[in-house]
């Protein structure tokens, strides 16, 4: 028997859409970043270094100095989060910008495991990691406290990380305000902000002074 196609069609799924730039709050509880780290052999927006590496490939990428200028602390709340995705080789530089940006280090909230591994220049490389930070207190109420710290997952499209992690961290921050900053997608609940950020909201000064650079 022939089957109908009509009752084949898959529906499709709905574009992703971030919330609307126009009812952003001046200061945010929860940022969600993926800086665009330069491995010192790439080069930096100001084209003063020339690149060998793969990342700015794909997106320019910021100098330590570069990223440590940002005001972020302008659009924090007094009690907000930081979770910022590092590397081994730059988690002492991330450490630095962390604190740049008005938050104090607290912990490695999320592993991510790629299973598939890099040459490194110690062991063989196949995780990236979330540190979060705070400014003031952690902003109540708090949603889930059992969020399990290591995912393993296949890596994608070159510096994409997996939907997983940033709906961890709505679960665990379902009321508060989030901005994703870096952002290359929409993510419905949030707003985004990002060179290539769909509707991304605007963050005058964020930065600082080197605010002729793309984002």
């Amino acid at each position: 028997m022939k089957q109908n196609p009509l009752f084949n069609i898959e529906p499709e799924n709905p574009p992703l859409i971030s919330l609307d730039p126009k009812t952003a709050p001046d200061k945010f509880q929860i940022i969600y970043a993926d800086p665009p780290w330069d491995y010192h052999d790439r080069t930096f927006l100001d084209g003063k270094v020339n690149d060998t590496g793969a990342a700015s490939d794909h997106y320019p990428t910021m100098s330590p100095d570069q990223l440590m200028e940002m005001r972020v602390s302008k659009f924090a709340a007094k009690n907000s989060l930081l979770y910022m995705w590092t590397t081994g080789p730059q988690l002492q530089i991330s450490l630095d910008v962390m604190q740049a940006w008005g938050f104090r280090y607290k912990t490695v909230s999320h592993v991510w495991s790629k299973i598939r591994c890099n040459p490194g220049y110690y062991t063989l490389s196949s995780t990236e990691f979330i540190i979060v930070g705070t400014r003031g207190s952690i902003p109540k109420p708090r949603g889930t406290r059992n969020e399990r710290q290591f995912h393993e997952q296949k890596r994608t499209k070159h510096s994409a990380k997996p939907s997983h992690f940033r709906e961890t961290i709505e679960r665990m921050h379902p009321k508060q305000t989030k901005l994703e900053m870096f952002a290359r997608i929409a993510s419905p609940g949030w707003y985004v902000w990002g060179l290539d950020a769909p509707n991304p909201v605007h963050l005058p000064g964020i930065l600082g002074v080197r605010d002729d650079l793309p984002w």
